[in-house]
């Protein structure tokens, strides 16, 4: 099974979403407050984020947080 690693990506122009579909999955986005959630490879984290900042309507690319042990929960409290 693969590694999935779930990016944010901050954008100027809603038609950057057309080419972000290249990239890997649009699993959410919002039009007003300009951002995309999208899923790629764990492996090809590193190269997808450089290329994806080099877009011209791209502001800023973040990995997501969720997706590391510090937000473990533990569900066995007494």
């Amino acid at each position: 099974m693969l590694s999935r690693q779930s990016l944010i990506v901050y954008f100027r122009n809603p038609k950057v979403l057309k080419q972000l579909k290249r990239f890997g999955n649009v699993a959410y986005f919002h039009k007003k407050r300009k951002y995309a959630v999208i899923y790629v490879n764990g492996d090809q984290v590193t190269a997808i984020v450089e290329e994806l900042r080099k877009f011209r309507h791209v502001r800023k690319v973040d990995v997501s947080q969720l997706d590391f042990s510090m937000y473990d929960i533990d569900f066995n409290v007494k």
